[in-house]
């Protein structure tokens, strides 16, 4: 699915699914829930009808605050809820709920919101406050690593363990860490870094890495440690208190090849000269800056920190030796050009209460996620009433080492009950199935490969029994699947009926331009160049050679021999009233001077006048289709009104704003 019909369906639900409000302590049951008695008809389609509570449960969470609603505000919405409800019915009429395409997408929904329900509140307030404590700082460690598979063969296993632990007992012994590390570690990585991993915090490191840098003294090496890579030693070489968020501008000058830098080099630092002269910063980015995302807003960049990804190392170095705001940096290279930095901002670390989403969020992406997950199995099993029967012993011997190779072949199962939830039987032929599914190639013995797979299948069909009675045990689950259906369902006619249609029928886009052409007119335009000037002598030798008929790039080249932005050049079509400095001119061929603007001497040479004239649909395109689908919605609207009648009712829509 694209990003943009992701939005969309979000949008859809918006406030009206919050995960954190999803956890056990806080997640309503159906039958605590008032039977809707009290609720009366708002309006109906067709002949379905919708009612207050539906109504209300929907508004509230698009609205702000708890004030009463507004009359306006109801009947906006009403507005906006009419239409939604007949896009959805004609979607419903058409079956396109029943497409395999939909029933797909709708399942991968329901597994992501599901996953707040299968997760156990005090482990995920316990991993949160144990992240949050660790990303408040930050650990310089090295490590040494034996690699060792996870499902490597016993005999393999004990002989990287025991190389592991004669290194550590070397390095305790005085021995160094760092030459160890270079001459033993197979990492890769260590034959340049010694092992050096740099500083880093929470979330930066598999689970059981990041335990032990944590959990290690400053100068000590911890323990062996297993993970999927194999065992490892780390050394904790420092921990220093993280730095905060910082929020910088700058100046940047890209260079596309190495035969690039000198030039661009001489350039960033004509501009740092006038910096340090005095010149405005924000005049010199919106004349000189090529990040052409933020050199209209003074420079300025989201907040960084020192972990912040795609941002290179070397700019943040710099940014963070900026101590006060407003200070500014030399220029400093890294892989996307030249730069001067500016600081504009700082803030404290973010206490735990503001930055609990963001971690609760990356807890359960984490490894550290599968400590919830065991948890929430045992409760699940407690709850729907776990047995297990003839169990792992009715099954043990049914395999074979191609199980190892993973290659086994699905056998047929002799009906025996392994295991039992609530009133739902588990047979071995139930298990044979998830071997042959989930199967991959092992190192380990038969019967230990056998025991995994056992637990495996334990663990996800008590997780999978209990997703499949969520809608049943919790109100807002059965609402919010509902919601997220009727959008894929919004989205998926919509896009047909208007958004597709609209790019896709050339035809009609074209009839429709061709009968509202007096909406898509250019007023008059200049075909001009408008030159900027660093000084008076500048601005005088370029406008005498714009007069002389000079093109834009003589004249550039002839005046920034000395320095590289003495003349700036814009030359495109200006639109009457779209560039105040032109307004204030004479709109007629040749050279004229302008007003001195962000303290530089400006000429324009105007090529030639264009008349208002009609603009053509390619010249329009996206105004124009823009405007074909906000057609194309209203008269699919009006059909929709034909085929699905509305009928209000007055009396009990004011109930919704009257007080009581």
């Amino acid at each position: 699915m694209t990003k943009i019909k992701f939005i969309f369906i979000t949008l859809c639900t918006i406030s009206i699914f919050h995960r954190a409000s999803a956890q056990n302590s806080t997640i309503t049951p159906i039958e605590t829930l008032s039977n809707g008695a009290d609720a009366f008809p708002i309006f109906s389609y067709g002949d379905k009808f919708v009612y207050s509570d539906e109504f209300m449960r929907v508004f509230n969470k698009n609205k702000q605050g708890d004030a009463i609603p507004t009359q306006q505000e109801i009947e906006e919405y009403l507005d906006l809820y009419i239409k939604f409800k007949l896009k959805v019915e004609q979607a419903y009429r058409l079956k396109m709920d029943t497409l395999p395409s939909f029933i797909k997408e709708l399942a991968g929904y329901r597994k992501q919101l599901a996953q707040p329900y299968l997760t156990d509140k005090t482990v995920t307030d316990r991993l949160i406050n144990e992240a949050y404590e660790r990303s408040i700082s930050e650990v310089r460690a090295s490590h040494l690593l034996i690699n060792c598979s996870s499902d490597a063969k016993p005999q393999d296993t004990l002989k990287a363990y025991q190389k592991i632990m004669g290194l550590r007992s070397r390095i305790q012994k005085g021995g160094d860490f760092k030459s160890l590390a270079e001459e033993f570690s197979e990492d890769p990585s260590a034959k340049t870094n010694r092992g050096d991993l740099g500083y880093f915090t929470a979330f930066q490191m598999i689970y059981p890495f990041e335990n032990a840098a944590f959990q290690t003294p400053v100068g000590q090496v911890s323990r062996p440690i297993r993970t999927q890579f194999g065992y490892h030693l780390v050394f904790v070489e420092d921990r220093r208190p993280a730095q905060g968020d910082i929020k910088v501008a700058h100046i940047m000058i890209k260079y596309y090849n190495p035969a690039q830098i000198d030039s661009t080099k001489e350039r960033i630092e004509a501009v740092y000269t006038k910096l340090q002269d005095g010149a405005d910063w924000n005049t010199l980015v919106l004349e000189f800056s090529e990040d052409f995302n933020t050199n209209n807003q003074g420079g300025e960049l989201s907040w960084i920190n020192r972990t912040t990804p795609n941002i290179p190392i070397e700019f943040k170095d710099v940014a963070y030796t900026l101590k006060t705001d407003g200070d500014i940096s030399k220029p400093i290279k890294t892989r996307f050009g030249w730069h001067i930095v500016k600081r504009l901002e700082s803030k404290p670390l973010p206490t735990l209460n503001d930055s609990r989403e963001i971690i609760r969020r990356k807890v359960e992406r984490d490894s550290r996620s599968e400590l919830n997950k065991d948890v929430v199995v045992a409760r699940i099993k407690n709850e729907n009433n776990f047995r297990e029967l003839a169990g792992i012993k009715a099954v043990k011997d049914s395999f074979t080492d191609l199980l190892l190779e993973g290659k086994y072949r699905k056998q047929k199962g002799k009906g025996i009950v392994l295991l039992t939830i609530g009133d739902r039987e588990y047979t071995d032929d139930y298990f044979f199935g998830y071997v042959a599914t989930n199967q991959n190639k092992s190192n380990k013995s038969l019967s230990n490969t056998v025991q995994d797979y056992y637990d495996d299948f334990i663990k996800r069909v008590n997780l999978d029994y209990e997703e499949g009675l969520l809608e049943q045990k919790y109100e807002d689950f059965k609402n919010i699947m509902q919601e997220y259906k009727d959008g894929i369902l919004l989205f998926e006619l919509t896009d047909k009926k208007v958004w597709s249609k609209a790019i896709k029928d050339s035809s009609g886009l074209a009839l429709f331009y061709s009968k509202n052409i007096d909406n898509y007119m250019w007023k008059e335009r200049l075909d001009a160049s408008i030159y900027s000037c660093v000084d008076k002598k500048s601005a005088k030798r370029a406008m005498k050679l714009a007069k002389k008929g000079k093109s834009s790039g003589e004249i550039l080249s002839k005046c920034n021999m000395d320095n590289a932005i003495a003349v700036t050049v814009e030359s495109t079509k200006f639109e009457r009233n779209s560039k105040p400095i032109l307004d204030q001119i004479n709109w007629e061929k040749g050279v004229q001077k302008l007003a001195d603007e962000n303290e530089r001497f400006k000429f324009v040479v105007i090529h030639e006048v264009l008349p208002p004239t009609q603009k053509l649909l390619d010249e329009n395109r996206g105004i124009v289709t823009s405007d074909y689908q906000n057609y194309l919605e209203k008269k699919w609207i009006e059909q929709l009104n034909t085929l699905f009648p509305v009928q209000l009712f007055e009396n009990n829509i004011s109930r919704l704003y009257s007080n009581p």
